[in-house]
């Protein structure tokens, strides 16, 4: 063996050494970083996991979590996997965060429908009481300085329904509670939108919405047949942009990926649509200026 082999494989050696003694450190620091984290939780609310691995680049990867109480029950979370924190868990500007298989079967969610009818109802009931697991997925970046918070990707991917994912700067300069019954106001309350692309992925949602309104003379296979030329009559009719929404919808009831993209980066705000009463005008708001397109995979 050559002496520059006999170094570089010293130094690959070392290298790897270094790598695996650094992450044994950063495991450590991020346990200690968990605990820290479930210290500051209120005294009701029951959190343990299993294994926490780090990585010195900023990765961690939290096993098995159960989080809840006696009373409420339990939400069960296979996996946390995130980067970006090469610092503290609570401390990073930008970052990536997934949770894998979410369950909400040992939850004792109160109001669960048992004969669901429209697309909330089914998903709630297929999360509690059907066992189906939830994955998700988002990136986000931190400014305080100018108090925004950013979130670049979105992805809910829920068994046996279908997938939605949004690539968008969504971001909000709303002040950021403590308390988490407020978060979500808070952060509502100034959600803007510039450039997204929303992906709508189903898969077997459609058949359950169809198989609520199944009767002894129309299964759910005829309903979605009915429905289709239904689509179909209405899009002889109908003006852009509207048309193009309709061409979105008989997509996904005939199983095609569904892509809305927006080709402004000019923000909008969320809420002001969203409160208004009359379903048409949020639309020609929402879709104004040509904006907008819709893709069919």
């Amino acid at each position: 063996m050559s002496k520059n082999t006999k170094l570089a494989l010293g130094v690959v050696v070392v290298l790897g050494v270094c790598y695996v003694v650094g992450n044994i450190y950063a495991s450590s620091k991020a346990k200690d970083a968990v605990d820290e984290m479930i210290a500051d939780l209120p005294a009701t609310t029951q959190v343990s996991y299993g294994d926490v691995s780090a990585t010195i680049f900023g990765d961690v990867s939290i096993d098995d979590i159960r989080i809840g109480d006696d009373r409420q029950g339990h939400i069960v979370v296979k996996n946390i996997a995130l980067s970006g924190f090469e610092k503290e868990l609570e401390d990073s500007t930008e970052g990536e965060v997934h949770f894998s298989g979410v369950s909400f079967s040992e939850y004792k969610g109160h109001g669960v429908d048992d004969t669901p009818d429209d697309i909330q109802e089914i998903l709630v009931h297929m999360l509690m009481k059907e066992g189906k697991t939830l994955d998700q997925r988002f990136a986000f970046e931190v400014n305080e300085d100018d108090n925004e918070y950013r979130i670049k990707e979105l992805t809910f991917d829920v068994e046996d329904a279908g997938r939605i994912s949004l690539s968008t700067d969504l971001f909000t300069k709303a002040p950021i509670s403590a308390a988490p019954e407020l978060m979500a106001q808070h952060l509502m309350a100034a959600i803007e939108i510039g450039e997204f692309t929303l992906s709508l992925e189903e898969d077997g949602l459609v058949d359950r919405m169809f198989a609520t309104k199944a009767t002894d003379e129309k299964d759910a296979d005829d309903l979605r047949a009915e429905a289709i030329e239904e689509l179909e009559r209405a899009l002889e009719k109908a003006e852009p942009p509207r048309k193009m929404l309709l061409e979105g919808m008989l997509a996904l009831l005939e199983g095609d990926e569904v892509t809305l993209s927006r080709n402004s980066d000019e923000p909008f705000t969320v809420i002001p649509i969203m409160m208004m009463s009359d379903p048409n005008s949020a639309f020609d708001t929402f879709m104004q200026g040509g904006q907008f397109k819709i893709s069919i995979h």
